[in-house]
């Protein structure tokens, strides 16, 4: 069932974001290489969201390698049967020789494994040489990790004869070994859909926030959904609550005063929305309530169900129906721990769906959830407007990126259209945060500008890498380890690899993309020293605008 206006559902604050993490690194403490909730179930997924929707101009083209050149051609045979394996683990390439100059945008990558550690694509120079060090070439890009699967996009490339692909290295004792390579000039593309971008806010967000900055912030033309998080909630009885402002109130330690954070005074909630609904509404941009259960002194949901169902589903019904400055409602309940529960939590979205159609009002439902055990009916599925994929905090146990291409697009994505949603339905959640590669409990922000390196020489951040080197002050989230200025490494989602998603969500016809948070994003106009982007907004706008016919006309 689709509204007119879909909105995607939000995602949980970091510290249900921790929980999640958490407890799916303890369920998967023996997966074995790969990025953890991608292998242990590959045969799961649909192959339907490899294709490509454009012809491969290795159609004809030849083909040579570094080593065991014989095998060379195995990349360009079509099947991922075939590999050709290098005979070494480091300044290895393969180079593509077209029949005619080509003008390409993407690369496809199918590794023959998943222990490759780092590749780019390099253009020779006027001599049609090839420099020793393949990152002083005048076109070089790189990315990380290929993972099996990789969608690999960069500004288009005009009369290109020959290109090479180089490899960095792998892991430990493990070959190198490529089974396809795809090349393709992909044009824009007629979407049936709007393409979204949704972005968080918290309270915290918007404090910091002045309407003119705001305004600003929405007025580029990107965001299309606002999603307010942390402003409403559910009681065990069924009655919603809402939370009291920040300044009003201090937690103790203990939590013995946890409720303290609520109050049934909607005022602060009031402020917030008609705040938000004023600027947001000159733009044409929805504003989306989150909703989730209340928790008890020890953190857990307190969500009453199914004993005040019928009361739950009235009060939100009544509460969203009647706001004309909501557009639409997202059921952000991290997570239904057995069968049951996700009954009642398929249940009340029915009901409440039944309810707004009744009451005849164009609101959407959205739910927040990670590509793990969702257990919900397809009549269930059905009734949802938009899912919010959390495709963040997926450790991979190599290098403790917790949202690569793998795990964080390609892995999710399947997830999702396996159990029963139309990629129409579903929206790619991108981290503008980084996770320690020790996996521990702590979030930087993305954007933390010229504090932030790429390796431990201090070389500067760019707008190639996922790996950001910082001195961190502070503690992890429960206080057992606390960080005086240490160097310390962490996981992004640099600018290259958001754009990487973003393509291939517009290649394979999803909803969009969630940024959880822009808050933590580079300012707009931040570049690296060669003038490329640093800010994620930036590089989803600049990407939808090179892969979606009149997108960015009304910015």
């Amino acid at each position: 069932m689709k509204k007119k206006r879909p909105v995607a559902m939000i995602a949980a604050t970091l510290v249900l974001l921790l929980v999640a993490g958490v407890l799916f690194v303890a369920c998967n403490k023996n997966v074995g290489v790969g990025s953890m909730g991608v292998e242990p179930y590959p045969d799961k997924f649909t192959n339907d969201l490899d294709t490509v929707d454009a012809e491969d101009l290795t159609a004809g083209a030849q083909i040579t390698a570094s080593s065991a050149a014989e095998t060379a051609a195995n990349v360009l045979d079509g099947s991922t049967e075939t590999a050709w394996t290098a005979e070494n683990t480091s300044g290895q390439f393969l180079e593509i020789t077209f029949s005619e100059p080509v003008s390409f945008n993407t690369v496809v990558l199918r590794e023959n494994g998943n222990y490759i550690s780092g590749f780019g694509f390099v253009l020779p120079d006027e001599n049609g040489d090839y420099p020793a060090d393949m990152r002083a070439a005048s076109f070089y890009r790189q990315q990380d990790r290929i993972e099996r699967y990789r969608y690999c996009t960069f500004e288009r490339q005009t009369g290109v004869t020959e290109f090479r692909i180089w490899f960095g290295g792998t892991d430990a004792g493990k070959t190198l070994s490529i089974a396809e390579v795809e090349v393709y000039d992909i044009a824009e593309k007629e979407y049936e859909q709007e393409f979204r971008v949704f972005n968080y806010y918290a309270a915290s967000d918007l404090a910091a926030l002045s309407d003119e900055a705001l305004d600003a912030e929405l007025a580029r033309g990107v965001i299309t959904d606002v999603i307010l998080i942390s402003l409403a909630f559910w009681e065990p009885d069924g009655s919603l609550i809402f939370a009291a402002d920040p300044a009003t109130y201090e937690i103790k330690p203990d939590n013995s005063n946890y409720m303290d954070q609520y109050t049934e005074d909607p005022a602060y909630y009031e402020s917030i929305v008609s705040r938000v609904h004023a600027i947001a509404e000159k733009y044409g941009i929805n504003v989306c309530l989150d909703l989730f259960p209340i928790k008890d002194k020890d953190g857990n949901f307190d969500h009453g169900l199914p004993g005040n169902m019928d009361a739950l589903m009235e009060n939100i019904t009544s509460f969203v129906a009647q706001d004309d400055r909501i557009d639409g409602i997202d059921f952000d309940w991290e997570y239904p721990s057995n069968a049951a529960e996700w009954q009642y939590y398929g249940d009340l979205i029915l009901r409440v769906d039944e309810a707004l159609d009744a009451a005849n009002k164009e609101k959407y439902i959205s739910l927040a959830l990670s590509a793990s055990s969702v257990t919900l009916t397809q009549e269930h599925i059905d009734a949802v407007d938009f899912v919010q994929m959390m495709a963040y905090d997926r450790f991979d146990i190599v290098d403790g990126n917790h949202s690569s291409f793998r795990s964080g697009a390609y892995s999710s994505m399947r997830y999702f259209v396996n159990i029963g949603f139309k990629p129409s339905q579903l929206v790619l959640g991108i981290p503008l945060y980084g996770r320690p590669t020790s996996w521990d409990t702590v979030w930087t922000n993305y954007g933390y500008g010229d504090t932030v390196y790429s390796t431990q020489d201090k070389a500067p951040y760019t707008y190639w890498d996922n790996v950001q080197w910082l001195y961190y002050d502070g503690t992890n989230l429960d206080g057992s380890i606390e960080y005086d200025n240490e160097f310390m490494q962490v996981w992004v989602n640099g600018a290259a690899l958001i754009a990487d998603k973003t393509a291939y969500v517009i290649e394979q016809s999803f909803a969009g993309v969630m940024l959880w948070r822009e808050s933590t994003d580079y300012a707009w106009d931040a570049v690296d020293g060669n003038g490329m982007p640093l800010s994620a907004l930036r590089s989803i706008y600049n990407t939808a605008c090179d892969r979606i016919a009149g997108y960015g006309e009304k910015a």
